[in-house]
């Protein structure tokens, strides 16, 4: 094809359904990106600010949950999580401890559930846990869940194997290939969570070397396959230094991603989610130390900002109530709106129960 009868291809698809994307679980952002086939996403984050809540909550769990609801969407929605840094058991266990939450309003943390306190689970709510059986099991059935650290071969391997189940490559020309889906709408989310545990590998002896690999196939899956890679990094360190405490509004940006600039380069989108209390800063629109829970310390507040995004405007940020035992990302009103808040309501949780 000519350069314009791809790009005319690609309008007729979406005349008729076929670029159909999945609604982003925050409004405000969901204007500028969204959840679609052949975007690359870098999520970045200091350790413990929700960066694998975030992308669990609005990459994998909403959109599940979105479909469910619709009886004709037109999309195939499969999701490929490589969970490097916690096992298959704890991930479903946190997701099923989030459903519940949302389902019944009844809080049952991972740590109950799986008896690690002397306050065991009680009859009644094992019998809801196991209410539960066919939400994991159809959870399943659209998640692969790979747990531990994974080398850029065998994530390659991995998603390149699931294409040719689920498609076929079919030479166009003496030395190109293309991707035929069987699914002419599938939408196939590969996240790595995340870069930072990424394994060394034969030609790839550092772990710099490994990550720009793994880019590099990231890359492939999106160009080639029209994956969408979600992947996960880590914010450098140099976070910590007592510098930077001293900057009013102090908040990450892309050269702040550790290990290497690579997947910043090569993303579409990148966003950044920052805990402004946890480096005594301030944030320039939310009164973060509203968002701290007197009685026990929790800190209920994230910001979420687009740092770069190939396909509309960058720089926006929203803000986020943050529900750390279950996973769960809100987006809060604007400033402005924020006169009348209620507070006590992310205290007691209700606010997440709001919809």
């Amino acid at each position: 094809m000519t350069g314009f009868e791809e790009i005319n291809k690609e309008i007729l698809d979406g005349r008729i359904g076929l670029n159909n994307g999945i609604p982003f679980s925050h409004p405000r952002l969901s204007k500028f990106i969204g959840i679609r086939k052949r975007i690359y996403t870098q999520i970045i984050g200091s350790s413990g600010s929700g960066k694998s809540a975030l992308v669990h909550s609005t990459y994998i769990l909403n959109p599940f949950d979105h479909l469910k609801t619709i009886t004709q969407s037109g999309i195939k929605f499969k999701v490929i999580l490589f969970a490097m840094e916690r096992s298959k058991l704890y991930v479903l266990t946190k997701w099923l401890s989030r459903k519940i939450f949302i389902d019944q309003g009844i809080l049952i943390p991972l740590q109950k559930m799986l008896g690690w306190w002397d306050n065991k689970l009680t009859e009644d709510e094992y019998e809801l846990v196991l209410q539960y059986k066919d939400y994991i099991n159809e959870l399943l059935e659209t998640v692969d869940i790979i747990g531990g650290s994974i080398n850029p071969t065998g994530c390659y391997k991995y998603v390149k194997n699931y294409a040719e189940e689920n498609g076929k490559f079919e030479q166009v020309s003496e030395y190109s290939k293309v991707y035929i889906p069987n699914h002419p709408n599938e939408i196939v989310i590969i996240v790595q969570d995340h870069l930072g545990l990424t394994s060394i590998e034969k030609g790839y002896p550092t772990k710099k070397d490994a990550i720009d690999k793994l880019s590099s196939y990231n890359q492939w899956f999106r160009d080639v396959l029209g994956y969408s890679p979600v992947v996960v990094s880590q914010l450098n360190r140099n976070l910590s230094n007592p510098i930077y405490q001293k900057i009013d509004s102090f908040e990450p940006t892309l050269d702040d991603a550790k290990e290497t600039g690579k997947p910043s380069e090569d993303a579409d989108i990148v966003l950044s989610i920052f805990d402004p209390h946890r480096y005594h800063t301030t944030d320039s629109q939310y009164k973060v130390d509203n968002f701290i829970d007197s009685s026990n310390g929790a800190n209920y507040f994230r910001s979420l900002k687009i740092l770069k995004n190939s396909y509309g405007i960058d720089s926006l940020k929203v803000g986020l109530a943050f529900m750390g035992s279950v996973g769960i990302c809100k987006e809060l009103p604007k400033p402005k709106e924020m006169t009348e808040f209620d507070y006590s309501s992310l205290f007691d949780n209700s606010y997440f129960l709001e919809q």
